[in-house]
């Protein structure tokens, strides 16, 4: 990959974990910080404390995967930094651009990313 290439892939990246870290933070402050409603001991409290926990729960399950795309930018940063960014884990050819361009945090070439998923190891 040439440094014309890895520079574009690097503000793409660097625009992504910008983005991830924004959208956690958000949604962490508002599950986190959120008032619990006064319970009153009707049912309907009940219902509502129940809602706001489903909802407060969603909102972090949203978050631990947002931080797992996080730390996948983190690592293709990692790679442009080694020189590796942009060639397969798996059979160590050259991942290509179209696939980069679409998925840019991508380790593996299509067929390999492919195996993987199918059999669970390469």
């Amino acid at each position: 990959m040439n440094k014309k290439d890895s520079k574009k892939f690097e503000k793409m990246l660097m625009g992504e974990l910008d983005r991830l870290s924004e959208g956690i933070r958000k949604i962490e402050e508002s599950a986190l910080h959120e008032s619990v409603r006064e319970t009153t001991g009707d049912l309907y409290s009940y219902a509502e404390t129940g809602t706001d926990n489903f909802e407060r729960e969603t909102a972090l399950n949203i978050a631990t995967g947002e931080s797992q795309r996080l730390r996948e930018v983190a690592d293709a940063l990692q790679r442009i930094e080694n020189g590796t960014y942009g060639v397969c884990e798996g059979c160590e050819e050259v991942i290509p651009r179209k696939r980069l361009e679409v998925f840019p945090a991508a380790r593996y070439c299509i067929k390999c990313k492919s195996k993987l998923e199918k059999e669970g190891s390469l």
